[in-house]
């Protein structure tokens, strides 16, 4: 039933949204705080849409965002950060500094992993990127990654 003003009487009051875009952006993504709050402000305005995306990728995997938290990452540009998966689901990476964080199993294991770009293919009605590793290595356990991010 209305009161007359427009407003349903019946209608659950929802709290206001945060004005703060990062106190918005923390709500709905809280691993964003590994990232730190002095880093969200700095990179916030600029780069909403890449956090939001380095957002999405520390929730599916968990153990980069421990990984990010212990780390100074006040000198990384969110426009830096790269994320790979393997094409067979087996390993995930994070690049942070030139170096490449992968885990194969939710443990991290900190190694060098150089990729070299490989080819577009088709995806989703776009294209992804694959890549390969420059040389074969022991520490590589796939043979394809897809960027992510």
């Amino acid at each position: 039933m209305s009161s007359g003003d427009g407003v349903d009487a019946g209608a659950v009051r929802r709290p206001p949204e945060p004005a703060d875009p990062v106190e918005r952006l923390l709500k709905e993504y809280p691993e964003l705080g590994a990232l730190g709050v002095d880093w969200l402000r700095t990179w916030a305005p600029r780069a909403e849409k890449q956090i939001v995306g380095i957002a999405k990728v520390l929730r599916r995997f968990p153990w980069m965002a421990e990984l990010i938290g212990q780390g100074p990452v006040g000198l990384v540009n969110p426009y830096s950060v790269e994320a790979y998966v393997a094409r067979d689901g087996s390993e995930a990476c994070i690049s942070l500094f030139g170096w490449a964080y992968c885990s194969a199993d939710g443990g991290v294991n900190v190694r060098r992993l150089e990729l070299e770009f490989s080819r577009l293919e088709p995806h989703e009605g776009g294209v992804r990127e694959v890549y390969r590793p420059k040389r074969r290595s022991i520490f590589a356990r796939a043979k394809e990654y897809i960027r992510i991010l």
